[in-house]
């Protein structure tokens, strides 16, 4: 009896152990070094995984959108928007509800925000999408007003896909072959009327948009305008090309001016990014930097770094009347007004977005940095809590964004809520 006794212990034993082997235990709370997020949530696939998704994460009655993606396949995707409430980043609607390779989606550029209607332009993706699409999403229910698709001769690659607009009424380009075409478009309807062709200047036969559109309003002589930075070439030749920035005029379908850029690029560089501040176009181009000003319709200053290529600081934000560039190795403060170098620091820059003197950067070391605008100075350095679970940090196509004393940014797998100015813990 009593070596049944031990032996039945002894089976007892080996379940036991058997068991503990494969019911994994709970692994304890990582504690994120240093400042810690409000809210944290997984994100279905990953979070702008390898495209900026949609920049400025758009707002609307208390919902914040962010992006994910999630590779099926070689060929396709499941690219989808998703609805958290902003106090808790809860997920309030997916869109699309569910993933279908036959209809895919892909996210990217600015939409436009009307009331509780967002417009966003998809540009064309490999086999799964052979040509752009608009798309209409209702903010409150996450569900899909309209669409419209491009025919794919007139949905050649171009490097944004933004959207801009007022009231009821927004635009964007379009590429053929040859030319830019821009579009207007009725935000309720989806109503689209081929505005105006961009008409290349002899002997050049060929143009290319290279930079953000720009929407501005004139109230003196009651029209509007927009601007965009733009190449024009031989077809034949599109190594060498002018580089101008188009003032277009969509209250009267003309193109105003071309304003003649420089005849020879840096680098090889057209227009990367523009900004609008008042009455001004803060525009980069290479090495070079300069500040457009609409009302004279002079070139006000233009800063040219002297350093490397590899030191280039080709993308900008604007706030508190400075001017930041950054770029893969370096930024750079200027005075807004006269574009005299203030600063400059040594921060790998992946991404940035500027608000109430602070300029939010993402590192290409995955870590967020906060700094003050007008001193370049370091306030804040923030760890991405996925640096400890999946060695991972924030995603350097994140563009962050403050709304109130908010900071919303993303890494590859989470959305995250910080407080815009944190207190060091």
């Amino acid at each position: 009896m009593d070596r049944f006794l031990i032996y039945s212990s002894k089976i007892l034993v080996v379940f036991f152990l058997l068991g503990c082997s494969c019911t994994p235990t709970p692994s304890p709370d990582i504690k994120v070094e240093g400042i810690q997020p409000i809210w944290s949530t997984k994100l279905p696939g990953k979070a702008g995984i390898y495209n900026y998704g949609l920049i400025g994460l758009p707002v609307f009655n208390g919902k914040i959108l962010f992006h994910s993606t999630y590779f099926t396949n070689i060929d396709a995707e499941d690219n989808r928007v998703h609805a958290l409430d902003m106090e808790t980043g809860e997920i309030e609607w997916t869109f699309p509800e569910r993933y279908k390779k036959e209809n895919s989606m892909f996210f990217s550029g600015v939409p436009y925000l009307y009331n509780e209607y967002i417009v966003t332009k998809m540009p064309k993706f490999g086999n799964t999408l052979p040509y752009d699409q608009l798309i209409c999403i209702n903010m409150n229910t996450g569900k899909e007003v309209w669409s419209k698709a491009f025919s794919e001769s007139d949905s050649y690659n171009v490097n944004f896909d933004h959207i801009v607009g007022k009231n009821s009424e927004f635009y964007f380009f379009q590429q053929t072959n040859t030319n830019a075409i821009l579009y207007k478009c009725d935000v309720l309807s989806g109503d689209t009327l081929r505005l105006i062709d961009i008409a290349t200047t002899f002997p050049n036969n060929y143009c290319r948009t290279t930079s953000e559109i720009i929407l501005c309003e004139n109230s003196e002589n009651n029209k509007d305008y927009v601007f965009i930075g733009g190449l024009e070439s031989k077809i034949e030749n599109t190594d060498e090309y002018n580089l101008y920035l188009y003032k277009i005029n969509i209250t009267d379908k003309t193109i105003d001016d071309k304003i003649i850029i420089f005849k020879s690029p840096d680098y090889d560089f057209p227009i990367n990014h523009n900004i609008l501040v008042h009455s001004k176009i803060v525009f980069t181009c290479g090495r070079i930097s300069s500040c457009y000003n609409i009302a004279t319709n002079t070139i006000d200053w233009t800063y040219k770094s002297t350093e490397s290529y590899n030191y280039m600081t080709n993308q900008v934000v604007v706030n508190n009347d400075i001017v930041f560039l950054y770029g893969d190795n370096r930024y750079v403060g200027l005075d807004a007004q006269t574009g005299k170098k203030l600063y400059q620091g040594d921060i790998q820059c992946g991404n940035a977005d500027a608000f109430n003197g602070y300029v939010y950067v993402i590192g290409r070391d995955a870590k967020l940095y906060i700094l003050d605008i007008k001193t370049g100075k370091t306030l804040h350095r923030i760890i991405c809590p996925e640096e400890y679970t999946t060695n991972t940090g924030f995603n350097t196509y994140c563009k962050p964004q403050v709304y109130g004393n908010k900071l919303y940014v993303f890494g590859n797998y989470h959305a995250y809520c910080y407080d815009a100015v944190p207190k060091e813990q």
